[in-house]
């Protein structure tokens, strides 16, 4: 995802009379203390207290950048993660989204040079719980989200963080890929195409990554190939139970009778899922269960999972070549609505 901070040091020249000195000043100390603590990979490769493990990973890393760009063509790849930041074990940074309870409309908040966005991000975990709490107090819904890595889409050369290396190789790899997605194709106020995008390309790379690295029938990339499947079960069922919302939410009954039939749906949801259990992750994504209803957290899924069908006729269209897909998914960033452009280049 992009950075929960791109307006950082650029904008303390306009900083002044601006209500949110405060926010943008913590943005700032955040991504100087990045900054400051990154050390080069060369320098953590040749550090005897560096564990087989990391360097092993590191070394993967690497393989990830150049296969990104030789096979992708993906920007940024020779500019980003040859550094390496160590969080001490805690997530990089949080994110806070909200929606009305009543219907999916992302709480958007305006920034500069990146414009509006939906969702706020903050380096320090108790900001982003009081951002949260005061929108849940305002009557939205409202989630507050660890980060697991960002792009600062070429400002700033982005470094490997301790917390992406232990990952495993198909999800590291998705992960870096998805994040240099954002540095070659990013569209102010196109949220939902920006994300689905990077997700699409980091999941389908990360799987040609591993073929290659593996082979066809390697055990690595069939195991990959599963974790997928089950994601995709599961992405699947979220929406038709979104789309279950969206019919509720768009009816003209009223707000109050909405807000407990919008529950009684979500309830019958999980129900659903506890018949349909083996049939979407066996298990992996037991948690859902545990979910409270929260038209944000629906809202952020959909968010990173938008149109895949389209994306996924691009590509075959493309005989699988990712890397002539992804200049076709940049080329219809030039076009108004770059979803229509898409389907079209997929007919």
């Amino acid at each position: 995802m992009p950075s929960p901070l791109l307006a950082l040091l650029l904008l303390l020249s306009v900083l002044s009379g601006c209500a949110e000195v405060d926010y943008y000043l913590h943005l700032a100390r955040g991504q100087a203390r990045i900054i400051l603590g990154r050390r080069s990979l060369a320098d953590v490769l040749s550090d005897s207290a560096t564990t087989p493990d990391i360097r092993a990973k590191l070394h993967l890393v690497e393989e990830i950048r150049r296969f990104a760009e030789e096979r992708i063509g993906l920007r940024g790849a020779s500019a980003n993660y040859t550094q390496y930041f160590d969080t001490g074990g805690e997530p990089v940074a949080w994110n806070v989204s909200a929606s009305p309870p009543d219907r999916f409309a992302a709480y958007v908040w305006t920034f500069p040079f990146v414009g509006a966005l939906p969702y706020k991000g903050y380096f320090e975990r108790q900001r982003a719980t009081a951002e949260r709490d005061r929108l849940l107090d305002l009557g939205y819904d409202a989630i507050a989200g660890a980060v697991s890595a960002y792009s600062t889409l070429g400002y700033l050369s982005d470094p490997i963080l301790s917390t992406m290396l232990e990952d495993p190789e198909d999800r590291l790899a998705d992960l870096i890929l998805h994040e240099l997605t954002h540095t070659t194709v990013y569209l102010e106020g196109h949220t939902d195409f920006n994300e689905s995008v990077a997700s699409f390309v980091g999941q389908a790379g990360s799987l040609e990554f591993l073929r290659q690295r593996y082979g066809e029938e390697s055990e690595q990339l069939i195991a990959a190939r599963q974790r997928r499947g089950d994601l995709a079960s599961f992405q699947a069922f979220l929406r038709h139970v979104t789309a279950q919302l969206d019919s509720l939410y768009t009816s003209d009954t009223p707000r109050q009778q909405i807000l407990v039939d919008r529950q009684r749906l979500f309830e019958a949801s999980k129900d659903d899922y506890r018949r349909r259990r083996e049939d979407l992750g066996r298990g992996r994504y037991d948690g859902f269960l545990d979910w409270e209803l929260n038209n944000a957290r629906l809202l952020s899924y959909r968010r990173y999972n938008s149109n895949f069908e389209g994306l996924d006729a691009l590509l075959r269209r493309h005989q699988g070549d990712l890397a002539a897909t992804v200049k076709r998914i940049v080329s219809c960033g030039d076009e108004e609505d770059p979803w229509a452009c898409i389907d079209r280049a997929a007919d």
